[in-house]
């Protein structure tokens, strides 16, 4: 967890935001769990962290994979690295549907597009859904990525984690926990009561077998006003107990 300002400093919401942001990327970069979590309430600077932490995962040689919740999540990080560093090699993965990412998207030269990661192998970033993702075997691939970042980690269900975790071998979770769980339009009843449940999200059923992941809070939400920026402590995140998602030990 970041620390807090020294006692009877006045608290600076632009010198918090950085204490907190250097400490998630040096755990991402140079931790040694393989997992991290931050919670970021609205306005917070969510996009901006992922955006920051995947480029200088790039920078250090160290390739990786975005996951992200829906297709027009995606194509907003897509262009947002763009704007940041226009030399960045970017893929954006996507389905074979009809107009399945933002045409946006073609004028970006640092942009290759592909159905299929094979195609994508090699560049400093791929992004793509966690639905598309969940598609790609880790036996088809040469090796699994070092490093993915998981954008809306709340939104994402237990289930569509334990889908794409063989994919990579650490990761950085990041998201809202005051949004709504996941949501399901088939009936729980068939696992109500028991010890898992795949409709949970994936932050709740990740820190339920993995409670030794360090979790951060982005302290300051650049919405408010000035008077109310500080964010409160972070609520207690319900952590049924659920299909058991370890961070892979091996990427597979």
């Amino acid at each position: 967890m970041q620390l807090a300002p020294p006692a009877g400093h006045a608290f600076d919401p632009g010198a918090e935001a950085a204490r907190a942001t250097d400490a998630i990327l040096h755990d991402t970069l140079h931790g040694a769990h393989r997992g991290v979590v931050v919670d970021s309430p609205p306005g917070a600077g969510k996009s901006t962290l992922v955006v920051r932490a995947a480029r200088e995962l790039a920078a250090a040689g160290l390739p990786l994979m975005v996951i992200a919740q829906t297709n027009a999540q995606v194509d907003d990080l897509v262009l947002r690295l763009a704007e940041k560093d226009p030399e960045l090699p970017v893929g954006r993965l996507h389905s074979s549907d009809p107009d399945p990412y933002d045409k946006a998207l073609d004028d970006l030269p640092n942009v290759r597009k592909s159905t299929k990661a094979g195609d994508l192998a090699g560049l400093d970033v791929v992004i793509s859904t966690a639905a598309k993702w969940a598609h790609v075997k880790a036996d088809q691939l040469d090796a699994p990525w070092g490093h993915a970042i998981v954008d809306e980690a709340y939104q994402m269900r237990s289930d569509a984690l334990l889908a794409v975790a063989g994919l990579f071998e650490r990761a950085l979770f990041v998201g809202d926990p005051g949004q709504l769980d996941p949501f399901s339009i088939v009936g729980a009843e068939q696992w109500a009561g028991l010890s898992y449940d795949p409709s949970a999200s994936a932050v709740a059923t990740l820190l339920a077998h993995n409670p030794e992941l360090p979790q951060h809070r982005l302290p300051v939400s650049w919405r408010l006003p000035a008077s109310r920026r500080r964010s409160s402590p972070a609520r207690s995140i319900r952590t049924r107990p659920s299909a058991a998602v370890r961070v892979p030990a091996t990427g597979r």
